[in-house]
């Protein structure tokens, strides 16, 4: 994201009023792919072959969070577990240089290939396992932010050690598979976009069992290329696109041929616009103001889900659900 959970917490610090979603560009596919559960949040759309006569919600309605989700405050995690959302996306993981993984710099997840979590915040992996309970039947860890050096780091240590069983990128993985009811990992690649070791790590968390989904904002060029030449190695790895739309990509849409700066053709490939609730991360949307434009994007090429920036802005209010039922009544589903 291009805001830094650091970043958000000075914005709520700082007294930000509570609103909504932003949007981001679309995907040229509006089905999730067969491979991964059926509802996400992130889909690019294309006014042309996958486009067609609006069908009824089957993607993923997220919701994007940080510190909020992993620090075992028992009323968020009863918020979320009855959020109406289907997909919970926990950011942001942070890559050391000696691949250890790191939850905002206050969570260290793995330390030389083995999980941790449990010295710092015992209750996450059953606080996560209670919310996949209601709603919530995907979880996904996003990896990375606007600040330099995870995605650097994910390619020195590619290229020095590969991604087999002996490297710690497998081992850390693995770790936090064996620990964790993870689902998916989004790539939240803002400054790195190094082809080669971005296709090389989706296939290896492919082969450890991880759905892989895409968070861009912009270059869309890099990002389809990467996601065509990843599921031609290992077909059904990446089934979804997380595509922004406020802060660095207002502007963006899932329908190709719209008024999108960028053409975000992901093929098969579902797009979910995720939309903002932040005034630090413009356009702000009201609930309202998110049904709208779910609905206009659901009407012009036929997304069937989307996700919201950011858990943390709205914890502990009634906007939640709101913003839940938003998206999915937007693109054609019924409140769950």
């Amino acid at each position: 994201m291009r805001l830094s959970l650091l970043g958000a917490s000075a914005a709520l610090a700082a007294g930000l009023v509570l609103s909504a979603c932003n949007s981001n560009t679309g995907s040229w596919a509006n089905t999730p792919s067969s491979s991964g559960p059926q509802v996400l949040t992130a889909v690019h759309g294309h006014k042309g072959a996958f486009a067609g006569a609006a069908t009824a919600q089957t993607g993923y309605v997220g919701i994007l969070g940080g510190g909020p989700i992993y620090k075992h405050i028992p009323k968020n995690i009863r918020e979320l577990k009855n959020s109406g959302f289907n997909e919970l996306i926990v950011w942001s993981v942070e890559v050391g240089s000696t691949g250890d993984l790191n939850l905002n710099g206050e969570f260290p997840l793995t330390s030389d290939g083995e999980y941790i979590g449990n010295e710092t915040y015992p209750d996450f992996p059953a606080d996560l396992k209670k919310i996949k309970r209601g709603t919530v039947t995907r979880v996904t860890l996003s990896i990375g932010s606007s600040n330099y050096g995870d995605w650097e780091n994910i390619e020195a240590l590619i290229e020095s050690q590969g991604t087999g069983p002996d490297s710690i990128l497998y081992q850390d993985f693995a770790a936090l598979k064996a620990a964790l009811p993870l689902d998916a990992i989004d790539f939240d690649e803002e400054n790195g976009y190094d082809e080669s070791s971005t296709i090389k790590f989706a296939v290896m968390l492919g082969k450890l069992g991880y759905e892989v989904t895409m968070d861009p904002y912009t270059d869309s060029g890099f990002w389809t290329d990467v996601v065509s030449k990843i599921n031609k190695k290992r077909a059904g790895t990446v089934d979804a696109i997380h595509l922004q739309t406020y802060a660095g990509g207002e502007g963006n849409s899932p329908c190709s041929g719209s008024k999108s700066k960028m053409n975000w053709n992901f093929g098969s490939v579902p797009v979910y616009p995720g939309v903002s609730d932040q005034p630090s991360a413009p356009p702000d949307l009201t609930p309202a103001e998110v049904k709208t434009a779910m609905k206009n994007w659901h009407t012009q090429c036929g997304i069937t889900g989307g996700w919201l920036w950011i858990f943390d802005q709205i914890a502990g209010t009634n906007l939640v659900r709101k913003y839940a039922h938003a998206i999915t009544s937007g693109v054609g589903g019924a409140a769950r």
